[in-house]
């Protein structure tokens, strides 16, 4: 029986017959035999080592009676995929809706004419997977490097990708300085069976040459992967690290998707690919960290990102930061709903009103109406996933 204890700033994990310590504020983590019980000789000990500090009395708390635009832009360029994740949120489809590139530049235009930072951040995310539409995001960038001229501005670019994209497409974005993240869960059958092609084949070969490729090139890049208690953590993390991958941002799968239809956690789930529970997640973590420590990895998660930073929001687009635009035109107040035939389009409406019952800011972009709320009350998780 595994037991989570929070003492101070530190998490203390029991796992058999010893105790995970861990200050994700100071960074160090530690194994210890016997429970670090306040006063005691281990308590003291580590306390000096840097654990057991007390908690920050507060978040970073913003000005929200004041919304000063939008701070980044993010487009959901297609609905298009050519992989069948079996936990994909958008349940995206071999051919489906793309975002038009005057309604892509017009998105930009807006929100740079409303910019007032120095630096233009635009990601490519999904809804599906947006390096099938690459074409579209080069003009993108070629007008962001225009009006960053212009205006002079500074330029920063960000891909969310699946990994399948050419040899060629990653060269220009190694080009064009871009952030990339690439999801991907493992060695190749943890990879084929959660991320498969449409067509049921395997995609662990192209994305494992691509991540070979990006380290061959010395560039720096994130793997996100989606974390099942069926695997073994440890050597999800040692074939990441036998590749040279040097940033790992791990989240637990989430039971809610193409085959998930029900948000059950643990081996209560009726699918065989489940999701952890919290005790579960952490102690995995943990052990994550430790096999991230032997190949120099950086590791992360959301929450344990969020506590260290002291933000007093959890998400860019639901805090009135990032002005994410969908295929259709339409401001999203979550990157997991797309449009308002997806599953969670009332669930989100009923939050906002719920969570906020707040004005709302309304906009155009070309004749596409639209309304975003400016106010969030949850700090430290996402609120669709706290609804759901």
């Amino acid at each position: 029986m595994q037991s989570t204890y929070l003492i101070e700033d530190t998490l203390v994990v029991q796992g058999g017959d010893s105790y995970i310590v861990y200050s994700p504020f100071s960074g160090k983590i530690a194994r210890v035999f016997s429970f670090p019980e306040k006063g005691t000789e281990i308590f003291l000990s580590l306390h000096e080592s840097g654990f057991f500090n007390a908690l920050p009395e507060s978040t970073r708390k913003d000005d929200i009676e004041t919304w000063r635009g939008f701070r980044s832009l993010t487009l959901l360029v297609t609905r298009s995929c050519n992989l069948a994740c079996i936990y994909c949120y958008a349940a995206a489809k071999k051919s489906g809706r793309t975002m038009s590139l005057n309604l892509a530049l017009q998105s930009l235009k807006w929100f740079a004419e409303q910019f007032k930072g120095n630096t233009i951040r635009i990601s490519f995310h999904g809804g599906g997977e947006p390096t099938l539409e690459f074409a579209l995001i080069q003009e993108v960038v070629k007008e962001a490097y225009y009006l960053a001229q212009k205006s002079s501005k500074k330029t920063r670019f960000q891909i969310v990708t699946n990994g399948t994209a050419s040899i060629g497409i990653f060269d220009w974005f190694i080009d064009n300085n871009f952030g990339i993240s690439i999801s991907a869960d493992g060695p190749a059958f943890i990879q084929n069976r959660n991320r498969p092609f449409v067509n049921g084949k395997g995609s662990s070969e192209i994305v494992e040459k691509n991540i070979r490729y990006l380290v061959s090139r010395n560039y720096p890049f994130t793997i996100r992967l989606t974390f099942s208690s069926i695997d073994d953590i440890r050597e999800i993390v040692r074939y990441f690290g036998n590749l040279g991958v040097k940033s790992l941002h791990v989240e637990p799968l989430f039971p809610h998707g193409r085959e998930y239809k029900r948000v059950i956690f643990g081996k209560e789930s009726e699918k065989e690919v489940y999701s952890p529970d919290g005790k579960e997640f952490v102690t995995s973590f943990f052990k994550a960290m430790g096999v991230a420590r032997e190949f120099g990895i950086r590791i992360t998660n959301s929450h344990i990102g969020h506590l260290t930073k002291g933000l007093g929001y959890f998400c860019g687009s639901a805090s009135g930061r990032s002005m994410i635009v969908t295929d259709e035109g339409f401001i999203s107040g979550c990157l997991e709903v797309v449009d308002d035939q997806d599953s969670d389009f009332e669930l989100l409406k009923k939050i906002h009103l719920w969570l906020m019952k707040l004005p709302l800011l309304d906009f155009k972009i070309g004749t596409v109406a639209f309304c975003f709320p400016v106010k969030i009350v949850l700090q430290d998780m996402c609120v669709l996933v706290a609804a759901r």
